[in-house]
């Protein structure tokens, strides 16, 4: 798994240096062209001037840039003060007598009497000298203004300017500019406004194609309706009961709130409380002119004078919840009206709700079972309203049973998470730490410190959890917690790494060997299902009793996956059939594993029924077999619950073993005696009862069920009874709580124990291994016992 971190790593550096491949091929470039412009200029200044050649279209070099762009109403205003723009002119682009000519759109004109020409004058040099003008222009000639570089640069007159009409006059510049950039500032001083369309204004810039500038548009103006306002909300609330909001009013021409109007209407539940000083941020006004009146939902804002500079003031808002019933909970949105054309027709100012929160996951992923180091959906929890997270208290989020938190991969007996969290709108952190051994239960401890009135929330991004081999469905997590907030929500959907098939299944007889089953094929779900994580090991087992006969043919059938070294053999001691082979290669295309025509040998001690053949090993089964970095075992080592990746029927037994019948027995409290079908025996331990259960032996009450002598075995290593009655195997292991019925492990309340060296259970645990009907009677103190078979 690591190997392909390091492999994403190594991704990642590549995609760098070919970016970084792109930048030096870009810096290159302009290497060459400045050695190119540099070559140029020498040129240049070796020849006269005059033999300049002039610059042609394709050589053109020139950048337009509106420095501001005003807002103005669409009336009528004389002497109006429009924006700036920035010409920016390549070195070496333009010789001499370069010109182009500024036009401006219909309903705009140059005011008249600014300067004798009539409708256009020059600034010159580097300042504008306090003189205002129609149409200013300020030249910036850097370098060019060097009389050493023959660029003829006059700072007294450096460009002309002459009009050609009322709307439009003609820029020519007085110089060279083979030394250096040069910029040009127009600028829009005195523009009479003769009631122009809404929308952007824009002066057209006309240059001829040899002058060695390019023509295009700039714009230096914007105009908007009369009464034309601009609102916004800031500082908003979520509350569960009163709220205070920060309202931005921007007058978008002078005037617009003076015989003019906002209204904002609260939703249903809620009343305005009066509104505070307004802080005024740029304009004319007072805070005194600004004015309003309300009627209980509706706030209505307006001005007592006209202002003559655009005005903007943020103007503090308060309101609060009166009808809980009617109060809708969700952002607070106010809809707005009135006189005044405003550029929103609803505001969000608030958000309502109770105390609480929630947990949801927006994507939930796809992960694999078996596997670890699977990301989840990133999970969100936020409050319902600021301030419903208390410091100290939990959120809880626990996976159901085979499934776990992952701790880093490289410390995984740690009580640390992987991924991220992400923390919003001023939540505090929190804490994290696991309330059972086997992680299960993720532990969030808030901690204190809230720093706005938002409701906060957090993200889990990029947690990693793993699931136990054969897993299949929705990953749901269990939300709980001192907080309050409960539920479960939906974090991946789990699929098996592997499916396990057989083409037949046919009937077998206990008792022999060589009996032929068909194909069995290993199908991964996805490429690299079977892993050479662990020790690369697949392993198909058998039921107990159940061997292979021999190793059977083991091949890829499809797929590009590659395996090696093929065995079979037994299990340890548990007399269980093994087939096992290794993953010499991980697939790079889901692969199919065929099994062909494998042979079994059946003991006699096999029950009645299926053969489940269980694919396990480390390969197809990581997280049953991973092991603690130290070498331990895994903090909730599947191994143990008998879990495996994927299982299947490949044959049944249709002879029961022998010796089940159907039989009564009673056993009678403190009394060694006892009878089976009315036919008086004696056991060596009494039945008994202790702490309000009653004890049977578990020898005796088997076989007065009808479990015959040679299918009651006791393992002496092990310390385990098996019992085969009919197509039933039970299997109790002395001093602990584990009951095994058919492969299944059921954990019982107490545990098995010894009394005079023979093994006992509570009459519940021995009805339920061996599938009996269990009757008490309290008065004869009798315990009848009889089989459902």
């Amino acid at each position: 798994m690591s190997d392909k971190i390091r492999q994403k790593d190594k991704n990642n550096i590549s995609g760098y240096i070919q970016g970084g491949e792109k930048k030096v091929m870009t810096k290159f470039n302009k290497k060459m062209i400045n050695v190119l412009a540099t070559a140029t200029l020498v040129a240049g200044v070796a020849a006269p001037i005059a033999a300049l050649t002039a610059p042609t279209a394709i050589h053109a070099a020139s950048s337009f840039q509106a420095l501001n762009t005003p807002t103005i109403g669409s009336s009528q205003k004389p002497n109006s003060e429009l924006g700036r723009v920035k010409i920016g002119i390549d070195q070496a682009s333009i010789k001499k007598g370069a010109s182009f000519t500024v036009t401006l759109p219909k309903g705009f004109e140059f005011a008249k009497g600014y300067e004798s020409a009539g409708r256009a004058s020059t600034v010159t040099g580097s300042t504008y000298n306090g003189t205002e003008y129609a149409l200013g222009v300020y030249v910036n000639p850097n370098d060019n203004k060097d009389n050493d570089q023959n660029n003829e640069y006059d700072p007294a007159n450096p460009v002309t300017v002459r009009a050609n009409g009322n709307n439009s006059a003609t820029v020519t510049l007085n110089f060279n500019n083979a030394s250096d950039d040069v910029d040009v500032y127009l600028n829009f001083n005195h523009i009479d406004v003769n009631g122009p369309s809404n929308g952007p204004v824009k002066a057209t810039i006309d240059a001829a194609s040899a002058s060695g500038l390019t023509s295009g548009e700039a714009t230096i103006a914007n105009v908007v309706s009369s009464g034309q306002v601009s609102l916004s909300a800031t500082d908003t609330v979520s509350s569960s009961d009163s709220f205070t909001a920060t309202l931005k009013v921007k007058e978008e021409t002078n005037g617009s709130l003076f015989n003019n109007n906002i209204k904002l209407k609260l939703p249903s539940g809620l009343k305005w409380n009066d509104p505070g000083t307004p802080n005024i941020l740029y304009g004319d006004l007072a805070a005194s002119n600004v004015k309003f009146s309300k009627d209980e939902d509706t706030l209505t804002i307006y001005t007592d004078k006209a202002s003559s500079d655009q005005t903007t003031f943020n103007l503090p808002l308060s309101f609060y919840v009166d009808d809980e019933t009617n109060a809708k909970e969700g952002d607070i949105t106010a809809s707005i009206s009135g006189s005044a054309t405003t550029d929103v027709s609803t505001l969000v100012i608030g958000n309502y709700g109770q105390v609480g929160g929630g947990v949801s996951v927006a994507t939930p992923t796809t992960i694999v079972a078996g596997q670890d180091e699977q990301k989840i959906g990133d999970v969100t929890i936020k409050e319902a309203v600021a301030g419903s997270f208390i410091e100290k208290r939990t959120v809880t989020l626990r996976l159901p049973e085979g499934a776990r938190w992952q701790s880093s991969f490289e410390n995984r007996n740690t009580s640390d998470v992987t991924g991220s969290i992400e923390y919003n709108n001023g939540l505090p952190g929190v804490t994290t730490s696991y309330t059972d051994s086997d992680k299960r239960t993720l532990k969030l401890t808030f901690k204190d410190g809230k720093t706005t009135n938002d409701a906060g929330k957090l993200i889990l991004k990029n947690f990693e959890v793993a699931t136990q081999p054969g897993f299949s469905g929705d990953l749901n997590v269990e939300v709980g917690g001192s907080q309050g907030l409960s539920g479960t929500v939906k974090v991946a959907t789990v699929k098996q790494a592997v499916t396990v098939a057989a083409a037949t299944k046919p009937t077998l007889t206990i008792g022999l060997g060589d009996q032929q089953v068909g194909d069995i094929t290993i199908t991964e779900a996805a490429k690299e299902a079977l892993t050479r994580d662990g020790d690369d090991q697949v392993i198909l087992e058998l039921p107990t009793g159940v061997r292979f006969a021999s190793t059977p043919e083991v091949k890829v059938t499809a797929g590009d996956l590659k395996i090696k070294s093929v065995s079979s053999d037994t299990y340890g001691d548990s007399d269980k059939g093994v087939l096992r082979f290794y993953i010499d290669s991980e697939s790079t295309t889901p692969s199919t594993i065929t099994i062909s025509a494998p042979k079994l040998t059946v003991d006699r001690t096999v029950a009645q029924g299926d053969i489940i053949a269980k694919l396990k090993g480390s390969a197809a089964a990581y997280t049953a077999y991973a092991l603690d970095n130290d070498g331990s075992v895994a903090v909730q080592n599947w191994k143990d619950n008998n879990t495996s990746a994927a299982d299947v029927a490949i044959a049944t037994v249709g002879t029961p073993a022998p010796g089940a019948t159907k039989t009564t027995a009673v056993f009678t409290l403190g009394s060694n005696a006892y009878t089976v079908n009315g036919e008086s025996k004696t056991a060596d331990v009494a039945a008994y009862a202790e702490n309000g259960r009653t004890y049977l032996p578990v020898r005796y009450a088997a076989e007065a069920l009808g479990v015959s002598q040679q299918n009651i075995l006791f393992d002496k290593a092990t310390s385990t009874v098996t019992l085969i009655k009919g197509d039933r195997v039970a299997q109790i292991k002395l001093n602990t709580n584990l009951l095994t019925i058919n492969g299944s492990v059921v954990r019982m309340d107490v545990k098995a124990v010894t009394n005079k060296n023979r093994t006992v259970l509570p009459i519940f645990w021995v009805s339920r291994a061996l599938d009996a009907s269990i009757n008490y009677d309290a008065t004869a103190k009798t315990v009848t016992v009889e089989n459902n078979n």
